[in-house]
């Protein structure tokens, strides 16, 4: 997810940066969100409640 929406971009920009990827894929947009904020930070709490 880091490949396709940097760090440096902020949520919303990587929202409308990964949606293609996340239908691309088969994904919602928030579990892409999601796997990107635990790319980032490490903590698995960015994870909750999205079932990866």
């Amino acid at each position: 997810m880091l490949e396709v929406a940097p760090a440096y971009l902020s949520d919303t920009e990587a929202a409308d940066v990964l949606a293609l990827l996340c239908e691309q894929i088969g994904e919602t947009v928030e579990n892409g969100l999601a796997a990107r904020r635990y790319a980032l930070t490490g903590d698995r709490q960015a994870l909750a409640g999205t079932g990866l």
